[in-house]
């Protein structure tokens, strides 16, 4: 009876505490949807909650107070929404089963309060606790792609691709939502029209197109926002498809006509306005830049408006109306450049970017008609600004393809800024620009632990790199080069010479051509020839000063290549038709990524144990790679020469690899390397398994020297103004100071012969550069006909230190030899002294 009784009450307890937190709930919904103004709202809600006793439950109140947040923001009073929201949350938190969604839905809404204050930091704080929260659901993707607007704006565009994709691939696993989905679509279209290089990825662009279609296509209740088609028109513009931009802009014209958004349709009147300056139909694009200009209130939009009105006229004109668009996102006029601190904290920041080089541009074409030295002048001041904010943008970016992005588009710039040194012959600025062109993100990488101490890694100095590389016997030399133009300095002892490189696109085509003989052998007589002739043609150009080849006789030469010229070995250059030698019989050469990257790995400690990890799989698992047959012999050769821990066959093993490779000085691996055809990534092959580019940056070593004896070792995707993305540059990001790799599919004897005198070379003391070159001029020596074909000998390269290195042995000895003389002079006066 007693038990029945206790049920009882329960049951009616419950069934009352449930009728009283409906009943709470119904009456904070009938405050809230009343017909009266939301200031009358609030004040019977805040009534309310204040007199709600404990009779009320604690989600009844989570539920007013959220609600009263939307009330205060129909009021534009957000710090009031985010407090209440917050009280809501709280409470929620102290429930006995917690409900995380309902959570999700009120740190969402305080997300949108910092966004409409503008508080980006905030907003990131709050998209971040979202995140954390214990399960998933549509908040959480919505949160992320208000995460990637908010990295767009600050142009890490790649990073806010990732949160848009993350959304789209947790379709159907945490969320269904169709809306968000398409949300986040959009947001990749937005992403990519920032990008600006439809070409490059006009798969993924195609992707999110079609995707978007399927989503409108198979439900009638979704639309685009009217940015979308504006977007898609900017991508379309940058394909050059003119017609299909124009009537993608005249769509989102009329789409934003009917919603009656001035700002918005002023921005696209602004795009329609440029595009038909493009297609050379002034008075068009005036009546629609006079329109944007009605209709414009937002600084960014008529500060656009005006840079996009000089197109096409004189740069004079040109220079007016850029100048006049930064005044109006900086609010504020200035003289002749704003100063870096103002632009830097600027929300328009990204526009004022592109201005300037914009100004760059027409100032350097004022210079080049009107020979001012003043307009070179501003020029060149203005690059120095350029570059100093393009590493702003960069260091804000999280990820390395957003940083990879703003280095593709600074290196059209710095070649401008090189140019200009060149006018000016400013040899030290020129440097500077041609360093900050190459490896980069490499050098950032590599300063990481400093990054505390340092916001933007160490250039080294024109005068620092000579005193480093310039002596009686060595020269520098250094490049610059796209698809159009490439400049040079060459220093010796005893000159500095700045040059202008010829007929770029000529020599290009040549550079390409060049490649391909180098990486073939001779047949008959004839290929010699036209290949010695090439060489020699391709020699000049990269050389054009007088006296050249005198002046790199018998001496080291330090290379930085740029762009094609990393693909070619210039020891297979022919200075000279007769006699037709190779530069490598004259010249020792080595080369390095920058100048910097170089400083910064000589300053990495050493390994443990001064030997060499030799590595040799022979045969593979995967039945797709041939057997190395030489490669077990080659190995043993070097280890009958050189302190070797071998690890052959079945013990050359990934695992083994990644576990001695940061114990010895020297890494040899000998095996195959090639490209994913999937993903376009290098990787080396071990025993049972691959090992990725992205791995291998991950893995540190401090070696000395890594022999990477396997083919095309040095090739990978090219980085305009970073470099190859090869297997050579991840022993690089590890610490390694040199490498020595294959720049073609050699020929494994051929490549045997030469290492197994390398390492004797190296044993005697001499420099990795010497110790090569006196490889590869004894073989060239000991063969004829088509076996000096640079196919042979010329695709080992060493880039990075070419120091000497102290075997293991040797040191052993001097020390043993070392310790017998001090026991034989303490055996000689303890003999005295018994006399």
């Amino acid at each position: 009876m007693n038990r029945l009784f206790v049920l009882l009450f329960f049951i009616l307890f419950t069934v009352k505490t449930f009728t009283q937190n409906s009943e709470s709930i119904q009456k904070v919904d009938s405050i809230y949807n009343r017909q009266t103004s939301p200031e009358e709202r609030i004040n019977l809600l805040e009534h309310f909650l204040k007199t709600a006793n404990e009779n009320f439950s604690k989600d009844a109140v989570s539920y007013g107070y959220h609600r009263l947040g939307i009330l205060y923001s129909f009021e534009r009073n957000y710090i009031k929404a985010i407090e209440k929201t917050r009280q809501s949350i709280e409470i929620r938190k102290k429930t006995d089963t917690v409900d995380y969604y309902k959570i999700s839905n009120s740190l969402y809404n305080i997300n949108y309060y910092y966004n409409a204050l503008g508080e980006e930091t905030e907003q990131k704080k709050t998209i971040r606790e979202i995140q954390k929260l214990p399960t998933k659901n549509k908040y959480t993707y919505k949160s992320l792609i208000d995460l990637g607007y908010l990295f767009e704006n600050v142009g890490d565009y790649f990073y806010a691709l990732q949160n848009f994709n993350n959304v789209i691939e947790k379709y159907g696993i945490d969320y269904d939502d169709k809306v968000t989905l398409l949300k986040a679509h959009e947001g990749a279209i937005w992403a990519y029209s920032k990008i600006d290089e439809p070409k490059r990825y006009f798969k993924e662009i195609t992707y999110h197109i079609r995707e978007i279609d399927e989503l409108l296509n198979t439900n009638e209740n979704l639309y685009t926002n009217e940015g979308y088609k504006n977007n898609l028109a900017n991508i379309y513009e940058g394909l050059e498809d003119y017609e299909k931009a124009v009537k993608l802009y005249i769509e989102s014209k009329n789409i934003t006509e009917q919603q009656q958004d001035s700002a918005k349709l002023g921005k696209i009147y602004n795009n329609l306005g440029r595009i038909y300056n493009k297609l050379k139909q002034p008075k068009i694009a005036a009546t629609y830049f006079d329109s944007a200009l009605k209709m414009s209130t937002n600084p960014s939009a008529v500060a656009a408006v005006y840079n996009n009105k000089g197109d096409y006229l004189s740069s004079t004109i040109k220079l007016k109306n850029n100048k006049k668009a930064i005044a109006i996102l900086l609010g504020k006029n200035y003289e002749f450049l704003p100063d870096f601190e103002s632009i830097k904290q600027s929300k328009y920041k990204l526009d004022i970017l592109d201005y300037l080089i914009e100004n760059v541009e027409e100032e350097t074409l004022l210079y080049e008609v009107e020979q001012k030295e003043s307009n070179l002048d501003k020029a060149i001041q203005t690059c120095v600004l350029v570059d100093e904010l393009v590493s702003n943008i960069r260091q804000e970016s999280i990820v390395d393809t957003s940083k990879l992005f703003w280095i593709r588009k600074a290196a059209a710039f710095y070649m401008k800024a090189v140019a200009l040194s060149y006018y000016k012959n400013d040899l030290a600025k020129a440097f500077y620009f041609m360093e900050k062109n190459k490896g980069l993100l490499l050098l950032e990488n590599l300063h990481k632990e400093d990054q505390q101490f340092l916001k933007e890694p160490k250039i080294i100095g024109f005068n620092e790199s000579l005193k480093k590389y310039v002596d009686d016997h060595s020269n520098l030399i250094e490049y610059i080069l796209n698809e159009k133009e490439g400049y040079g300095i060459f220093c010796s002892n005893k000159e500095k010479v700045f040059f202008k490189l010829q007929n770029v696109p000529q020599l290009n085509r040549e550079i390409d051509t060049l490649k391909n003989k180098m990486a073939n052998y001779f047949v008959y007589v004839d290929d010699r020839l036209k290949y010695n002739e090439l060489a020699n043609k391709v020699y000049k150009k990269l050389f054009p000063f007088s006296e050249s080849v005198e002046k790199i006789r018998e001496k080291k030469l330090t290379i930085i290549p740029d762009y094609k010229l990393q693909y070619i070995n210039f020891e297979a250059l022919v200075p000279q038709l007769d006699p037709n030698k190779y530069l490598v019989e004259n010249t020792e050469v080595m080369y390095l990524l920058s100048a910097s990257v170089s400083q910064k790995l000589n300053t990495s400690k050493g390994a443990e144990k001064n030997t060499v990890l030799g590595i040799a799989p022979v045969e593979f698992k995967e039945k797709s790679l041939p057997t190395l047959t030489r490669s077990k012999e080659a190995m043993e050769q070097i280890a009958s020469v050189y302190p070797t821990d071998l690890f052959i066959e079945e013990k050359a093993l990934k695992d083994t690899f990644l576990r001695e490779v940061n114990q010895h000085t020297i890494v040899h691996i000998n095996s195959h390397a090639g490209i994913d055809e999937i993903e376009n990534k290098p990787w080396i092959a071990f025993r049972k398994e691959k090992l990725s580019l992205e791995e291998l940056m991950q893995i540190p070593n401090n070696a000395e020297l890594v022999v990477l004896d396997a083919c095309n070792g040095a090739i990978g995707e090219q980085e305009i103004g970073e470099g190859i993305m090869s297997l050579s540059r991840g022993f690089f990001s590890g610490g390694a100071k040199s490498v020595i790799t294959t720049q073609w599919k050699a020929n494994e004897k051929a490549v045997n012969e030469i290492l197994s005198i390398f390492y004797k070379e190296l044993k005697k003391g001499k420099s990795k550069s010497k110790a090569l070159q006196n490889a590869k001029k004894e073989y060239l020596k000991t063969h004829q006909l088509s076996e000096v074909s640079p196919y042979y000998w010329a695709s080992l390269i060493l880039t990075g230190n070419s120091d000497a290195i102290q075997a293991n042995s040797d040191i052993k000895y001097k020390w043993i030899t070392i310790v017998c003389i001090l026991i034989i002079l303490f055996l000689i006066v303890l003999k005295r002294k018994k006399k």
